[in-house]
């Protein structure tokens, strides 16, 4: 009975033993893992320093060093990866609001309708715009996550055309999709819409008057003024950048909107937010 006693007693500190064991790993685990996500947090916050000094203050167009994406950039424990859009490229929403004419409706109708979407998807995505004010400068899932929730998916496909500016900015012609400006010149012929998005992929301009004028030499005064009755500009101060920093075997995702038109340092960014891996 004593050597029986002897043994559960040994068993039970065993086991006592393993569970305190468990315990410290899985703290230890837990402790590895948020310093690692503070750790990948100071880096992604460093790379939105340094790319927040290397967005062009001018002109912008896809073929500067900021357009193109970056992968496997070496870190002290592990990779830095981003990429870059230029916002000012996509269709406005705030442009839908104060629409007297309608032109802007019609526009983001054709840009969602070219994208899949479904007439009760549109006309939830309109009323829901149309209710409420002006978004402040952010991207558009945002906007979107607000206005109409996250009931829906179906618009999944359109989120990277759109974006939510002051109505004043300008959208600029040099980093343009082929849908958004489809959109926004819906009378113009498809071949004509074409021949002006390869001048400005050949040749990314500085000023619209110069496109406007290549447009009145080439395709008509008809057409240059419908194209000068547009919004457009070739500058931009709003981006967007998806940033992933990976350690071992964390990797940590986020959106940042940043303003290069704005103060330095943190103001300069408008929006953060994480994204699942």
């Amino acid at each position: 009975m004593a050597l029986i006693q002897a043994l559960l007693i040994v068993a039970a500190l065993a086991a006592v033993a393993t569970a305190l064991m468990l315990r410290a790993e899985r703290a230890r685990e837990r402790l590895d893992w948020r310093q690692g996500a503070e750790q990948a947090t100071l880096y992604i916050g460093s790379a939105v320093s340094l790319l927040r000094t290397r967005l062009p203050d001018g002109p912008v167009n896809r073929r500067q060093d900021w357009a193109r994406p970056r992968e496997g950039i070496e870190i002290d424990r592990g990779l830095l990866a981003w990429e870059i859009t230029d916002l000012s490229g996509r269709f406005n929403l705030n442009l839908l609001k104060a629409d007297e004419d309608g032109r802007w409706h019609a526009a983001f109708r054709t840009l969602a309708e070219g994208q899949g979407l479904s007439d009760d998807a549109i006309a939830d995505i309109l009323a829901a715009i149309d209710s409420r004010e002006d978004a402040e400068p952010l991207s558009a899932p945002l906007f979107l996550r607000g206005v109409v929730g996250d009931a829906r998916d179906d618009w999944d496909a359109l989120l990277p055309f759109l974006t939510a500016l002051p109505r004043a900015t300008a959208l600029n012609i040099n980093t343009m999709s082929d849908a958004v400006f489809a959109a926004l010149t819906p009378d113009l012929p498809g071949l004509t819409r074409d021949t002006i998005l390869r001048q400005v992929q050949r040749e990314p301009v500085d000023e619209i008057a110069t496109l406007n004028t290549w447009i009145a030499q080439r395709l008509g005064d008809a057409v240059a003024a419908a194209f000068d009755a547009l919004p457009l500009g070739t500058t931009s101060r709003y981006f967007e950048a998806r940033i992933e920093a990976r350690l071992d075997t964390l990797a940590l995702r986020r959106s940042v909107v940043i303003d290069t038109g704005g103060p330095e340092g943190d103001s300069a960014v408008l929006m953060s937010l994480p994204e699942l891996p």
